[in-house]
């Protein structure tokens, strides 16, 4: 079967060229986003496989229809860039990875907890300075004696309970769509009841449009002072002008950003113009009490493996046999956990 593989990188390259070894698959490798003028690059191919943050918009799939491809495999879990509409329209179906490892993105958000409690910003920043003195006098809160309020009991949310219970800290979870676990310590609460009692908020809930800018200027208003924003999310949960003013005024003590609220479009400017300028993300960067990172809490050998064997499978199946538990319908990627 001939799949093109675009957005490939040079982690994935080993386990796509272990598929084509143990599969027989004809795997057209390219390190180029998926636009539409670049679809013409999958001429002959039963299917396409991409990860990327830009849009997937209706000159894809209108291009892609054109060329008699069906099925997009991500390999990836967030939907929230594709328009499901058109690709509906065109009669393209889209498959993603539910789970490639929960359990990376936790650690990740977990890690950025401990280093923002532990003040850990300020006392690299008073060292770099050689500000030996005053770098011993930043003190820190344990994790231990926290209150953690979890937004989003998906796959993600419930491997970093499991974590925060092993701790020993106090676990709030907000849901909209609650799944029991008897296994996990946690009180459930209203939103507003996590906003308000928590030391440590942190989201882990698809970008839904509902869900944009659920962290605004009213939601950090309620939010303990000091309190520290963890988003290993989705893009649009917070709106980071409000997250900034809120620095500035000591109501946050700190913010760990794995997914920026602009980079979707930072990324295309960076394709197209060699550089990744954003004056919000500058003006994040000079804060010693805020965390940032290019979108890598899933990225570890484990997730990037699963990943490209997940979507590859996905798109086997739906080319042979029309079906895939890993299909995403319109209609149900609203309620899609993470």
């Amino acid at each position: 079967m001939k799949i093109t593989v675009f957005g490939v990188r040079p982690d994935e390259r080993q386990h796509l060229e272990r598929w084509t070894q143990q599969r027989g698959d004809d795997l057209v490798q390219t390190t180029a986003l998926l636009t539409p003028d670049t679809v013409a690059k999958a001429a002959g191919s039963a299917g396409i496989s991409c990860f990327q943050t830009v849009p997937y918009e209706a000159g894809v799939f209108k291009a892609m229809r054109k060329l008699g491809i069906k099925t997009l495999a991500l390999r990836n879990t967030g939907t929230d860039n594709v328009d499901f509409d058109a690709a509906q329209h065109y009669g393209i179906r889209i498959t993603n990875v539910p789970a490639y490892s929960p359990n990376a993105i936790a650690e990740f958000a977990l890690a950025d907890m401990l280093y923002l409690l532990r003040q850990t910003g300020l006392v690299q920043r008073d060292l770099h300075q050689d500000h030996y003195q005053q770098a011993t006098t930043h003190i820190g809160r344990e994790l231990r004696c926290s209150t953690v309020g979890v937004i989003g009991t998906g796959r993600i949310g419930r491997s970093l309970i499991t974590s925060l219970n092993g701790i020993g800290a106090k676990v709030l979870a907000y849901d909209a769509h609650p799944q029991a676990d008897p296994q996990l310590h946690f009180e459930p609460v209203p939103l507003s009841t996590l906003l308000r009692q928590s030391d440590i908020v942190t989201l882990h809930i698809p970008g839904t449009p509902t869900n944009t800018h659920l962290i605004d200027q009213a939601a950090i208003a309620e939010m303990k002072p000091g309190a520290l924003l963890i988003n290993t999310g989705r893009p649009n949960l917070v709106d980071t002008t409000a997250v900034i003013a809120a620095l500035r005024t000591g109501q946050l003590g700190g913010v760990g950003i794995d997914t920026f609220e602009h980079e979707s479009e930072d990324l295309l400017a960076l394709a197209e113009a060699g550089q990744f300028t954003d004056p919000q993300w500058q003006t994040l960067m000079a804060m010693p009490n805020v965390i940032l990172s290019p979108h890598i809490a899933y990225y570890t050998e484990t997730a990037v493996r699963k990943m490209c064997e997940t979507a590859m499978q996905a798109l086997h199946d739906m080319v042979e046999r029309q079906a895939s538990d890993c299909e995403v319908f319109p209609d149900q990627r609203l309620r899609q956990a993470q």
